[in-house]
């Protein structure tokens, strides 16, 4: 049985109160490198920040793993956040029943 393998999954989530989109996680795919997940999420914000509607959106974060714009006040209704999200990919053979 081989061990673990940390995977990197770039996930897409967002909301919008106002118009009632509700967007469910949408993966972008899933790399064994963390660079190359980074370069995927460099990307997709690059691509996002292009058709963005900056009159409804006033905040932005960023670190390595995640992107988050926002209207302050409203954070919970009105956001998009792309991520990065590290899971473990286990053996076809590790399963506990």
């Amino acid at each position: 049985m081989r061990e673990p393998r940390e995977i990197y999954t770039v996930v897409t989530t967002s909301a919008d109160a106002d118009r009632g989109n509700f967007q469910d996680p949408t993966p972008a795919g899933s790399c064994f490198s963390p660079q190359r997940a980074q370069k995927e999420l460099a990307r997709l914000i690059e691509e996002k920040k292009e058709t963005l509607d900056t009159e409804r959106y006033d905040s932005e974060e960023q670190s390595d793993t995640v992107w988050y714009v926002y209207l302050d006040g409203y954070a919970a209704a009105r956001f998009i956040r792309i991520e990065i999200i590290t899971s473990l990919l286990m053996d076809e053979g590790d399963t506990d029943g």
